[in-house]
């Protein structure tokens, strides 16, 4: 059973550090909003910086864990390694288009836990359920040969992973660079990584 506090608590943090960085997490603001008292939010977190922790784990991982479902039920419908290609080609297209904002959060998050321990921690692990997630989805296809042979799955998700959120280069500040030419060598490099020639 989800506790709803706790989720409104997350809610808000996620919001703040949105609209404002870590500094806009506050407190008493945030147990006033949700109608609790600061033992509640202490209760769930332990502290400010364990409410930020989760708020910044929660930024990084939501909009990921969601197109993993969505990965995993398109994938448990092919019948073939050209469904499969066909499946993640438009995944992949969507998430190029469609991500920037997840990116620019993840970049955020992985700035903010540049010594800090705690959350450089959760983040790795964070970053662990996200490649197992992808990985457990994709071993049945690897196993039926729908991928390229011999591909260490777990690297070639890992280096994927990488690359999409790299994009964030082309997106914000960045004058150089064609984002269409961008996808296209990106979409050539993933489909080359896990389909071969």
């Amino acid at each position: 059973m989800v506790d709803d506090n706790r989720a409104r608590i997350l809610e808000l943090a996620v919001a703040a550090i949105d609209s404002g960085g870590e500094s806009a997490v506050r407190v008493h603001h945030i147990v006033n909003e949700v109608g609790v008292t600061p033992p509640v939010l202490y209760y769930h977190f332990g502290s400010r910086d364990g409410l930020v922790i989760a708020a910044q784990i929660e930024r990084f991982s939501r909009q990921t864990e969601a197109d993993i479902t969505a990965i995993g039920r398109a994938v448990a419908r092919c019948e073939s390694s050209d469904d499969l290609r066909e499946v993640l080609v438009i995944t992949w297209t969507r998430s190029l288009a469609e991500r920037s904002e997840s990116r620019w959060r993840r970049t955020n998050v992985l700035g903010s836990a540049h010594a800090r321990p705690e959350l450089e921690a959760a983040v790795a692990n964070a970053q662990d359920r996200i490649v197992e997630g992808l990985v457990e989805i994709l071993e049945p296809c690897r196993e039926k040969g729908w991928l390229r042979p011999g591909i260490d799955l777990t690297s070639a998700v890992v280096w994927h992973h990488s690359v999409m959120i790299g994009r964030v280069h082309i997106e914000h500040g960045v004058k150089l660079g064609d984002p269409n030419e961008w996808d296209r060598l990106t979409l050539e490099a993933v489909q080359h990584a896990f389909f071969g020639s």
